[in-house]
């Protein structure tokens, strides 16, 4: 009974893993650096 809990817990934790670390959610570094740029402009820029 033991191994099969240890089992499912196994099998939840890979397909969260897969949901969060999934190739969909990759974004290029490049996009990350203009969203970070624009948000600092629009931080400093505003009275």
């Amino acid at each position: 009974m033991k191994k099969v809990l240890w089992a499912m817990a196994g099998i939840c934790a890979a397909g969260a893993g897969w949901i969060v670390w999934g190739p969909k959610r990759v974004k290029p570094v490049q996009d990350l650096a203009d969203q970070l740029e624009s948000a600092w402009s629009d931080h400093h820029t505003r009275v």
